[in-house]
């Protein structure tokens, strides 16, 4: 996928996103207001997925930076924005509105990752695009070498005492590896 700059988004793209996304509806008992103009909301979201800027930079046509951004937010914890990345990722290549759109998909999944579950982390490592992730894939978590650790661990605490050196700290070692390095993901 190549970058390319910020556009407004075509009424057959918002179209098509306005059919993948959820209505944002308010919910009760909960202060604030929805976005009033979805398509602005999603070029605000888009803006600023391009520019790789700070929300704060948002110009006044796109509405307020914190409306977009909670936005966007509540659509990552509720699970849309998987479903668009695994729009985007099992697109036929002859689809050319989601072609246009996955590089603006794929930018504005990288400004959530600080709220994915570790579930969302893991369907982005294995069918998102390399434009989607916040790191290279080794600095993911892993979680069969997850599984595998906590594995030889607990055997390992079994008899501690029949360990021989040094065997904690190559577990405490793999369990790190295992926990990616989060430290290494660029969030822009």
């Amino acid at each position: 996928m190549r970058p390319h700059p910020f556009r407004p988004l075509t009424d057959a793209e918002f179209a098509i996103l306005d059919r993948l996304l959820p209505a944002c509806l308010g919910r009760p008992g909960r202060r604030g207001r929805p976005p009033q103009d979805r398509r602005r909301t999603l070029d605000a979201i888009f803006w600023v997925a391009c520019s790789k800027g700070p929300w704060k930079a948002l110009p006044p046509e796109f509405g307020r930076p914190d409306t977009a951004s909670r936005q966007l937010r509540r659509w990552a914890r509720s699970g849309h924005m998987d479903l668009l990345l695994g729009e985007v990722a099992n697109r036929d290549r002859y689809d050319d509105l989601l072609s246009a759109l996955a590089w603006r998909i794929c930018r504005a999944y990288r400004r959530i990752t600080k709220v994915l579950t570790i579930g969302s982390l893991m369907l982005l490592k294995r069918i998102g695009p390399d434009a989607a992730l916040p790191a290279e894939r080794r600095y993911l978590p892993d979680l069969n070498l997850s599984e595998t650790a906590r594995r030889l661990t607990l055997k390992a605490l079994e008899n501690p005492w029949a360990q021989p050196p040094g065997t904690f700290a190559t577990l405490a070692r793999l369990v790190a590896k295992a926990a990616g390095a989060r430290w290494r993901w660029r969030l822009t």
